[in-house]
């Protein structure tokens, strides 16, 4: 198994002085750093930054999000092209970090919401923008794994089967992300949504119900370790936490008291945690 850590719990943009936070986590013994690709004007910026992530022996992942100008999904076609031009940039990044697959709610902007369910239009819309930047990312070599969030974050994908048939129409580029946290929330049995949709999951987030240390808090580890392990999951495990290092991430994710108390000895006990969970499953 692979273990990764998602530097969103450091930072939306990692630079040099991010290298020291890196150089630690593969001390720690970690495979995979998720490095989050949300500004995409510099392509360069990205290939140097994979070349040093692979000199410390991490491997990089890409993870991502729409803004609420760039929906995919929306009724207006200037919103949408704006969507889909910055789906193809961040493509090129991830494919310049040497990334296999880039995750995220990539099919609808967080926090944009119409008051009612999804349209048949809207995921119409989605998919087929999705399904150009699939081939874009299958010509270099990268995934996409699209995240289905709660209720509380978008309304267009919320649980696992939707999800997992949105992404069938995207194509064979494009697998989902199964996140915890948010499963937590939306799947009455964890278990079953691994089990009945495990050849659609291309990358699972480890993130507890408050964001915080995995294994400290109410999701259903047992039953999810269990089930990925049966069901034969070989893709990256990734721990996705947040905290209070950032004022525009705390916001964005609701954040507003820390929970731990320093984010590489979160990172250590997850990485822990992870491992003796999936060897003991």
């Amino acid at each position: 198994m692979r273990y990764g850590m998602n530097l969103l719990l450091w930072t939306t943009r990692v630079e040099a002085r991010h290298l020291p936070v890196l150089s630690a986590l593969a001390d720690m013994g970690y495979d995979l750093a998720e490095l989050p690709v949300f500004d995409i004007d510099d392509v360069g910026a990205y290939a140097r930054l994979g070349r040093e992530v692979r000199a410390m022996g991490l491997a990089p992942l890409a993870v991502t999000a729409l803004g609420p100008d760039q929906n995919i999904c929306a009724d207006d076609p200037d919103t949408r092209q704006r969507g889909e031009a910055a789906l193809h940039r961040m493509v090129d990044c991830a494919a310049a970090l040497e990334a296999p697959i880039l995750s995220g709610p990539i099919h609808s902007s967080i926090g944009v919401f119409s008051g009612r369910g999804p349209t048949p239009d809207e995921l119409a819309r989605s998919a087929e923008i999705l399904a150009r930047v699939a081939e874009r990312g299958a010509q270099k070599g990268v995934r996409l794994a699209i995240e289905q969030l709660n209720r509380f974050e978008c309304y267009l994908l919320n649980d696992t089967a939707s999800a997992a048939a949105f992404a069938g129409r995207v194509g064979s580029n494009a697998g989902i992300l199964y996140d915890t946290f948010h499963a937590h929330i939306e799947e009455k049995d964890p278990a079953a949504a691994i089990r009945d949709h495990i050849d659609a999951i291309a990358l699972v987030h480890i993130s507890e119900n408050d964001r915080s240390i995995p294994g400290c808090g109410q999701v259903r580890w047992d039953e999810t370790f269990a089930a990925l392990k049966a069901a034969g999951y070989d893709g990256p495990l990734v721990v996705e936490a947040f905290g209070m290092a950032l004022a525009e991430l705390s916001a964005a994710t609701r954040i507003w008291r820390q929970m731990f108390d320093d984010e590489l000895a979160l990172a250590r006990e997850a990485l822990a945690f992870m491992r003796n969970r999936w060897e003991g499953a």
